[in-house]
């Protein structure tokens, strides 16, 4: 059995008004999303908890809407799902739950003038027996804090990162740059998204911290460290990770969740270098050939956005339900979203340019799919 202790908060910080940050945490094996207003424990059987975390941008109104209609209906969808103890097949629900969630997000930014432009980040996490499995969009990020280490478990989809990631921007001019805030997609601003799924193999003690930017973006991950690695109670880590947000100036909103999970389920790490490490999952594969230290969707995001080489081409649908856009490299600024515009509630040419171009994109897809059915007609004729 695993047991799963969990609480989390969400902050509004010390210059905005409003919070645009979303939190959610609930059992799918129950039917309600839990209030926290204490922490509280969670039995992994079957499926134990979701938790999810959205940074929301689009003005004060659209980014509030984003993020809580986000991780409303990715928890609908997993609450729906068929219940399975198979890693690759949770992942692949998860990854169809994001997408359903992205696909409700731009819809309703299409359908209301005043929410144009909306969008929002995911870090979502669900456990599957001993793992974690960790979808990914946008720069909300999760760590596991195993002994004394602190290791980051999602790959940033944000210029900084590509930057970084590519070797032309170091850490500290990554935390100074004022590129910090623009991230290569987000949920809601084109009608289907790439998700990034990772695992983590859990270990008895181990700690989730799930985070917005607005903590991890003024707190460095050395702070961050002395937090867990000092708070014995999950409440005080929580309490502490958002004053470190706040005494750093909280210029934007603050959301840290932290789960702690144990029980005989779970082993003791082996020794001082079990730790935890970056491993992404592709649905399309099986077995070893699944699994990857880098990520592949971060890499085709910087490639559109002019950073580094395209490692391929996007994965296809698995569920069928929506179809896979193709990549633009074309243009050299390439973000989907600068966040602190989108805030502000302003679009701007490039978005509108951006999004065009999705829809372009998704008519040559079915021009070259309609082409590849007449040369087969055509083939069959010639050989009757």
């Amino acid at each position: 059995m695993v047991t799963v202790h969990i609480f989390g908060r969400t902050d509004v910080g010390k210059l905005r008004s409003t919070n645009q940050d979303h939190m959610l945490i609930g059992n799918l094996d129950d039917d309600e999303v839990a209030e926290l207003t204490e922490p509280d424990s969670f039995e992994v059987a079957p499926r134990g908890p979701l938790l999810v975390v959205c940074d929301g941008m689009g003005g004060a109104a659209g980014g509030e809407v984003a993020s809580k209609l986000a991780a409303e209906v990715l928890w609908a969808e997993m609450r729906a799902a068929q219940q399975t103890d198979e890693r690759p097949v949770f992942a692949r629900l998860m990854r169809r739950a994001v997408r359903v969630a992205n696909r409700r997000v731009f819809e309703e930014a299409s359908a209301a003038p005043k929410l144009r432009g909306m969008g929002t980040t995911l870090s979502a996490a669900g456990v599957v027996g001993d793992a974690l499995i960790l979808a990914q969009v946008g720069d909300s990020r999760a760590y596991i804090h195993r002994g004394a280490t602190l290791t980051q478990v999602t790959r940033d989809q944000s210029i900084v990162s590509a930057l970084m990631h590519a070797g032309r921007m170091t850490r500290s001019e990554a935390r100074s740059s004022g590129q910090s805030s623009v991230i290569l997609q987000a949920l809601g601003c084109d009608p289907d998204v790439e998700v990034s799924l990772s695992i983590v193999e859990l270990r008895a003690g181990d700690r989730l911290l799930l985070c917005s930017d607005g903590l991890h973006g003024v707190v460095d991950d050395t702070k961050l460290r002395a937090a867990m690695v000092s708070c014995g109670e999950l409440g005080e880590a929580v309490r502490t990770l958002i004053s470190l947000a706040r005494n750093a100036g909280g210029p934007d909103n603050i959301t840290a969740l932290v789960a702690e999970f144990d029980g005989d389920g779970l082993k003791p790490p082996r020794n001082p270098e079990d730790l935890p490490r970056f491993v992404e999952i592709d649905p399309m594969e099986e077995g070893d050939r699944a699994m990857s230290t880098t990520s592949k969707v971060a890499r085709r995001l910087a490639a559109r956005a002019g950073i580094g080489d395209d490692p391929g081409p996007p994965v296809v649908p698995v569920t069928g339900q929506f179809v896979a856009l193709g990549g633009d490299t074309a243009g050299a600024s390439g973000a989907r979203t600068r966040r602190k515009r989108a805030r502000s509630g302003e679009s701007g040419p490039a978005y509108d340019a951006l999004r065009e171009r999705s829809r372009l994109g998704l008519t040559g897809w079915l021009v070259v799919i309609l082409a590849v059915l007449a040369a087969v007609a055509v083939g069959l004729w010639g050989l009757s």
